[in-house]
Formats: structure tokens, sequence, C-alpha cells
């Protein structure tokens, strides 16, 4: 990047447990900005419905994720990245978006497994994941080593975290 060319974008992580709440945070924070200033990538969309494969170590997800949020942030926009992103096989893509980042802004649910459960049954898409894979998909709480990142429980409503994720970025962004 040249000196007249704009900073990088900032970068919002938001991670958790399947029906946590991510996915309805991002659209809550997306919607407060103009449109075109900001990007959500989210990690399901990536991998079940652009590519259609499992999460695993080797999969294609974690580069095509990286490749679209770098986009994004080479571009100035406000990246929202979210997903479950297990620490292990995610830590090193998103340590390399926050390194090209203006400023990278962590979120992460610690949501007890029974609490997604009864967020998951109240979805549209409840339906499309059953108990079981809920279950199996949990890992608990992942934190990241190289950044510290904002907790929400589950008595964090998704209003007040899409506020409080709203009241970083825009502060990032000034």
């Amino acid at each position: 990047m040249t000196a007249v060319e704009a900073p990088a974008g900032v970068l919002v992580v938001l991670r958790g447990n399947s029906g946590s709440g991510k996915s309805t945070v991002a659209a809550l924070v997306q919607a407060d900005f103009e449109p075109g200033e900001c990007l959500v990538v989210p990690q399901d969309v990536v991998r079940r419905q652009l590519l259609n494969e499992a999460d695993r170590a080797e999969a294609a997800t974690i580069d095509v994720l990286r490749t679209i949020a770098a986009w994004g942030l080479a571009r100035g926009l406000v990246v929202v990245v979210e997903g479950i992103m297990n620490a292990g096989r995610y830590q090193r893509t998103l340590e390399q978006l926050a390194a090209i980042a203006s400023r990278s802004h962590f979120f992460a649910w610690d949501v007890p497994l029974e609490e997604t459960l009864r967020r998951h049954a109240t979805r549209a898409k409840s339906e499309a994941f059953t108990v079981d894979e809920m279950s199996g998909w949990y890992h608990g709480w992942q934190p990241l080593d190289f950044v510290t990142e904002t907790r929400f429980d589950a008595s964090v409503s998704a209003r007040a975290a899409a506020d409080r994720v709203l009241e970083t970025a825009r502060r990032a962004t000034l």
C-alpha cells in the first residue's frame, strides 16, 4: 500500500458456538452502516453454501474466508467475520487478518450448550440442524492466544452485543 492509498479497513471478528447469536449480531451491525461500507463474511455461508464442505483443518473454507475478508480490508471496509471458528483451526488466519487491518476487534460468545440449544430452537433454520449436531459442534470457551476478546455471556442480548460491536467499530473508523 502506498502513502496515497486509503488505509486498510477495520476487522471485526465474532466467534462462538452455533446458536449463540453471532449471525444476528453481524446482521444488526451491517444494517447500521451505509450500503457498501460493511462486508459480512459468514463462515457457514462460505463453508456450506459456497464450498459445500465439512469443517476440517485442511478445508478450503479457511483460505476462501481469509481471501474475501482481505479483499474487504484492502478496500477500507468494515469487515465482520463471523462463525464458530474453532481456535485451533482459525487462529492463524484470524491473526493474519488482524495484521493487515488498520484496527481489529474480537468478540466471542461464551454461552452454555443448553442456552445455545434453546436459542437455536427459536431460529427459522432450527429444523436444519439436530440437537446431536449442535452438541457435536459445541466446543465451550476457546480463547485465541494472540488477542484479548470481548467476551459475551448468555445474559447479553443480541441488541446489546451489536451496540457494543458498533460502538467499537465506529470508534475505530473515526
